[in-house]
Formats: structure tokens, C-alpha cells, sequence
């Protein structure tokens, strides 16, 4: 107990300082593609992304956007135009960008499904590299950056991942935050997603439980690496965005007070 109460007071100064959370003013994007023109539909995709929402309600974050059924280009006008021009307008410290949707690995480039995606047409599909080229354009707005994929695999030339299992961070450690950091998680696998997404409600649980200030990124990801294990599922991936830029820092997710 004694040790919690230290870092809620670090915290709190942390927050004196800041006006607000220690990560700034913060985002969430949620993609959510789930009615599509020729692959299987996602019914769940939907219920997923409220429960994702619904765990983020007790945490500090400013702004929660809920995109649903993007096509290619729609896809591409977001995160290229209009997602920018909102992250420097209102000044947004810290983003996370969560897809949930089909996914596909192609020649080492994994692809984000639009809704009007088509069979072996590779054309129609959403690069994962591309989003990483409009992140760049407004990467320097951006102290934290945190890319979830609830799909396919993403890809080698999207991140550089861990080679061993991430440590666990801790509240006191908050002041790491002042660090940069541009990370991103896989739920893996290389198939499309056709079942409810255990890794999703895994995530969200670990949120709603949570009992601490704070929930570093890195303890998620953790815990969601022990339940597809246990579950004989493909492990999840977590590594660094290549060539964002990546001061060692890391994601927090912070109670409200």
C-alpha cells in the first residue's frame, strides 16, 4: 500500500506539471471494418471496439474517434488529411491508432482490409506502410504513438519487433514519458479474423481490472502474450515502428482522479 500511495503522489505532481495526464493530450482512433462487399463480414467487430471504449472511459483520454466500414480511399484521405490536420490543430501529444477488421500478409507487407477490398487484387488492399508514411508527416506533433492491430500480421517492414518479451513497467517510472516512443502491437496471426477477437477482450479486461494509476503498455502486452499461450493461439507481436522516432519512452494508459 505504501508503495501505491508514493506513486499517486508522483503522479499527481506529474499531472501538476503537465495540466493534465503526464502523456499529454491524448487520442484514440478506432477502425472499425466490419460489413464487407466481398469477404466474410465481422459481427463482432463492432461489440469489440464498445468494449475497447467502454475500458477507456475511467482512463484520461481527450478524444475517442470511432471511424467504421472505411473503403481504400476513404482509408487513405483519413489518416493522409484529415486525422493530420486534427492532430496539429489540437495539439495531440499522444495517439493510439486501433484497426480492427481483416487483415492480410503479403511478400512480407502486411495489408489492413478496406471494406471494398477484392480478391487477389492487391491494389484494393491498405499497405500498413502507407499509414506509417502519414504518420511521418505529422510524427513530429506526436511524443507517443501507439498502432494496434487486431488482424492479420502487419508485417516486417512496418516494425522492428521485440526480440524477447518486453519488462514490465511500473508507475513510479511515469517520468519516462517525457522520452518518445512510436510502438505497436500485433495480435498476429496470418489468416483473416473470423471468431471473436480474444485478444481484444483480453486487452479490455486487463484495462477494467486494472487496480493501479496507471497501465504501461508493455504490461499488456505481457499478459496478452500469456492468454494466447495458455489458449494455444498465435502470440502476439510488439516492437517499434521503423523509422519513427523512438527516444525509449513508452505508452501509459492513466486513471482519472
Amino acid at each position: 500500500m505504501k508503495k501505491i500511495t508514493i506513486t499517486f503522489v508522483l503522479l499527481l505532481a506529474v499531472i501538476s506539471v503537465y495540466g493534465k495526464s503526464p502523456m499529454g493530450t491524448t487520442w484514440v482512433v478506432f477502425i472499425g471494418n466490419s460489413d464487407y462487399e466481398v469477404y466474410e463480414d465481422l459481427p463482432e467487430t463492432e461489440r469489440d471496439i464498445r468494449l475497447m471504449g467502454n475500458a477507456l472511459e475511467k482512463y484520461m483520454i481527450d478524444t475517442i474517434i470511432h471511424k467504421s466500414n472505411l473503403t481504400k480511399s476513404s482509408m487513405e484521405d483519413f489518416f493522409y488529411r484529415e486525422l493530420r490536420d486534427m492532430i496539429i490543430e489540437n495539439q495531440v501529444n499522444s495517439l493510439m491508432i486501433w484497426y480492427a477488421g481483416h487483415g492480410k500478409y503479403i511478400d512480407n507487407t502486411g495489408y489492413w482490409l478496406p471494406v471494398d477490398a477484392r480478391v487477389d487484387d492487391i491494389a484494393t488492399l491498405y499497405n500498413i506502410n502507407y499509414l506509417r508514411e502519414a504518420l511521418l508527416t505529422y510524427s513530429e506533433y506526436l511524443k507517443h504513438t501507439l498502432v494496434v492491430t487486431d488482424a492479420g500480421e502487419s508485417g516486417p517492414s512496418f516494425y522492428q519487433a521485440m526480440r524477447s518479451i518486453p519488462q514490465n513497467r511500473h508507475c513510479d517510472e511515469i517520468t519516462v514519458t517525457k522520452y518518445s516512443s512510436s510502438q505497436t502491437i500485433v495480435s498476429s496471426g496470418y489468416g483473416f479474423a473470423t471468431e471473436p477477437s480474444v485478444f481484444t477482450r483480453t486487452f479490455a479486461s486487463l484495462l477494467t481490472h486494472n487496480i493501479n494509476p496507471c497501465l504501461p503498455i508493455e504490461n499488456v502486452v505481457n499478459q496478452l502474450i500469456m492468454v494466447a499461450s495458455r489458449n494455444n493461439q498465435p502470440i502476439p507481436r510488439f516492437g517499434k515502428i521503423t523509422g519513427m522516432r523512438d527516444e525509449g519512452g513508452t505508452f501509459f494508459f492513466i486513471k482519472k482522479y
